[in-house]
């Protein structure tokens, strides 16, 4: 189970954001990101509110309550009615959810004409292979 501060960081550097941006959209100091970040000190109820908001998150997620599986698992479950996912899939998503530049080039590929979808998809597939061949 990982701790507010590590969940807060990561989630931080996977927009890329430094703790003063983070600051700034939560109207708080640079220090005060920095000290929920090394865990000597927790967010007030309003800012873990706006953290939730902000990273899409439950404030058991954030706080280290749910396991990042379970909580894919059951984002999964909500959205499709169905507790039979194979862990490729919740890997998948992990992993999607934790790389936002792979999420957002992914929402991209699904909106292409089917056409044009295949083919990257395609090049994607083989690029993939070639690469996992080569290690």
């Amino acid at each position: 189970m990982t701790n507010l501060g590590e969940t807060l960081k990561q989630l931080r550097k996977q927009r890329r954001w430094t703790q003063e941006q983070l600051a700034e959209q939560l109207n708080v100091s640079r220090s005060q990101i920095s000290k929920w970040e090394n865990g000597s000190l927790l967010p007030d109820v309003q800012s873990l509110e706006k953290l939730c908001q902000l990273f899409d998150v439950s404030a058991d997620f954030l706080l280290g309550g749910e396991t990042r599986q379970r909580e894919l698992l059951r984002e999964v479950t909500d959205m499709y009615g169905t507790a039979d996912v194979h862990e490729t899939v919740l890997a998948a998503l992990d992993y999607l959810l934790h790389n936002h530049e792979m999420s957002e080039a992914v929402y991209a590929l699904a909106k292409l004409p089917d056409k044009k979808r295949k083919h990257v998809e395609t090049m994607i597939v083989t690029i993939v292979k070639e690469c996992s061949e080569l290690m």
